[in-house]
Formats: C-alpha cells, structure tokens, sequence
C-alpha cells in the first residue's frame, strides 16, 4: 500500500515544485489530493482486516523463526531415542545368585508358618488352637534345615530361567513388532503374557528340582518324617525315583497358575508405581507390592493347593491308604462331599501367613539384589569410560 501511494500521490516536494510551476488551482488541487491519498492510505493500515491480517503474518514468520531454530535439537534427541538400547538383565549366574538367596533366605523365614499350613490341609484333626501350644511348637520348626538347603537350587533355577526366557521373548516380541511404536516398552496386555509365559517356563524347568523339595518338605511338616534323611529314604523305599515326583500334575496345576499371576501382579504393580511416581521402587515398597500380589493370589489358587498337598502326601498317611484319591478331580470331589467345600480353605489363615511373607521378603531380596549388581555394573562402565577418556 505504501509503494503504490508512494507513486500515484505526489511527495511534498515535488507538490511545492508544482506550486511554483502551475497556478494557485493547480497547486491547491494537488494539495488536496495528498492530503486525501494520505487519510485513505491511513486508513486502510488502521482498518481491523488489515491488522488481523498483519498479526496473522507476525505470528506465522515468528513460528516458522522458532521451529527453524529448535528443529536441529529435536531431530538430534528423536534420533538419540530411537538409537537408545534396552536397559540392562542380570545374566543368567547373576539372576541365579540373587534367585537362590532370596528363596532361602524367604523359604526359611517363613517355615513355621508354611508348616502349619501344610499340618491343617493333611490332617483333619489339627487345629490352630492345638499346633500353637508349647508342645507342638517343635512340630512347626520341624524341617527348617532341609528347607534351607533345599531352596537354594530352586530359587537359582526359577529366577535364573525367568529372567533368561522374559528377556529372549522380549527380543523375540520387539522384532515382530509386538511392542507397538514404542522401542523398549510392551503394551500393558503384551508384558503381562510375556510375564506370565516366562515364569510358567521357569515353574516346568525348575519342577525338575522343585518336584523332589515339595515332596520332602512337605512330608517332613506333615509329621511323616522326622528328618531329611528319613524323608528321602522313606520316600525312595516306598516309591523309588517316582516317588520324589508323586503328584507333580497337581503341582504343575497349581504351581503355574500361581507363580504366574503373582508374578504378573508384582510386574503391573511396579509398573502402576513407577507410572505414578516416575521413580523405581524402595526396597520396602517392593516388599509391599509382593505382599499384595501374594495375597491376591492365594485367595485365588487356595484350593488347588490344598489338593495338590493331599495328593502329595498321601503315600504315607495311612487314614486314606486304602482308597488314596486317583487325581485332581478324584480329590476335589472327594474333600468337598466328605468333609465340605470349606475344607478346601483349610490353613488359609497360615497360608496366608506363610506365602504373603515369603513372597514379600522374596521379591524384595531379589530386587535389592538386582540393583545392587546393576549399580555396581553403571559404576565399573563409569570407571572404564572415565579411563579411557584419560587415555
């Protein structure tokens, strides 16, 4: 507007060189010609379509200034995500160090608890009223020692293959695609099967170890034996190599379903937290987070746990020796026409007692462990870097 005014109207001086040429009309008439292009030209640069028009061209050539200036850092930090590895996994001696600490140090805490829960789901007669007094006191620590040595191969085996199979699925998942846009982390259904699928790898691996432990451990604080030594002869006597695995279905039953809800209870549980608070979780509050996975747990796998106890320990009570129950099915019918549905809840308060815990200081162990190794691992690549930055 101001170039086009600039050439039809008149400049004061060539309006005064005009005045001195043409007459007073003349003059008067360009005079008032400029004087009228000026107001038009004001005008029109003060109407409102003009200065929206105007602002709306600031903002534009403003934007396009910023995002020209700030397009080089995003390109440079979308690039260095996109490039970003997964976080570190223990490898596997690693995972079966942390694994076979933290069950045995769990397994062996809780054994008096774990013990009157096995006593109430063999025997019929017992009552917590009757296994709390002075003199059965004993009965309750019965097996401590062999549940102590026993667990240490089962935790490193179970930890050990969990963390090996969740970690190679994982790999297998991000390549196909699974994962969705993001690069390092599953969708919340995907990480739950891939969590649930791993720890039952882990559970059928590991019964190799776990079948022998249960059967033992289980006829120790049943009263069958009195000891380790007894127990693993009186059991090879009766049964030979078989009888380290009776009832290893039931347990399979009851051992996949509930390692494996628990575990997927305490992955969502961490993963909620740390949604919530953007930070890992304390050492306590991961032994929160495994109480609440393993009480949700037991209330749910309670009586499969019952009839796998009864199966297991069967071959050496004689009140059902002469008609032992022939499977899962044989048994659940059984218990509930003989002696109701309630008595597949038997022990449930000292079940709760035992795992709740057992899991809680279980998982809490492992995580302080697997941290411990992960920040002793940041610092030694710290150091290398560091030195090889002197060099």
């Amino acid at each position: 507007f101001r170039r086009v005014a600039t050439r039809l109207i008149p400049s004061s001086s060539a309006g005064q060189q005009g005045s001195r040429d043409d007459g007073p009309a003349t003059s008067s008439l360009r005079s008032s010609t400029a004087r009228t292009g000026n107001n038009i030209l004001r005008d029109i640069q003060m109407s409102p379509m003009i200065q929206g028009v105007k602002s709306a061209v600031d903002n534009i050539a403003s934007r396009g200034k910023s995002s020209s200036s700030s397009s080089s850092p995003i390109t440079t930090a979308s690039r260095a995500n996109a490039v970003v590895k997964a976080p570190r996994h223990l490898n596997f001696w690693e995972s079966m160090t942390c694994g076979a600490i933290s069950r045995s140090v769990s397994q062996t805490l809780t054994h008096p608890a774990n013990a009157m829960k096995t006593i109430l789901q063999s025997d019929e007669t017992a009552t917590i009223k009757s296994l709390v007094q002075r003199n059965n006191l004993r009965r309750l620590t019965q097996g401590a020692g062999a549940q102590l040595i026993l667990s240490l191969p089962q935790g490193a085996v179970n930890f050990a293959v969990l963390e090996y199979s969740r970690k190679l699925m994982g790999d297998l998942a991000r390549r196909s695609r699974l994962f969705g846009e993001e690069i390092n982390k599953p969708n919340d259904v995907v990480a739950a099967c891939l969590d649930f699928v791993s720890s039952a790898a882990s559970t059928v691996c590991c019964l190799v170890v776990s079948g022998p432990i249960t059967v033992i451990s289980d006829n120790i604080m049943s009263g069958n034996y009195p000891n380790l030594n007894a127990a693993v002869a009186g059991i090879a006597s009766r049964g030979g190599v078989e009888g380290f695995y009776a009832g290893w279905r039931p347990q399979l039953a009851a051992k996949i379903p509930s390692y494996g809800v628990t575990w997927v209870f305490f992955q969502r549980l961490k993963d909620a937290h740390h949604s919530l608070f953007q930070r890992p979780l304390t050492d306590m509050e991961n032994f929160v987070v495994g109480s609440i996975a393993s009480g949700a747990t037991v209330a749910i796998m309670m009586p499969l746990d019952t009839i796998k106890t009864r199966l297991v320990t069967q071959a050496a009570r004689e009140s059902i020796a002469t008609t032992p129950y022939k499977g899962i099915t044989d048994a659940a019918v059984r218990i509930v026409q003989e002696e109701g549905p309630c008595a597949l809840y038997r022990g449930l308060a000292p079940r709760l007692a035992s795992v709740v815990p057992m899991v809680a200081i279980q998982f809490a162990v492992y995580e302080a462990m697997k941290n411990r190794y992960l920040e002793h691992s940041k610092t030694e690549t710290g150091n290398l870097k560091k030195a090889k930055h002197t060099e």
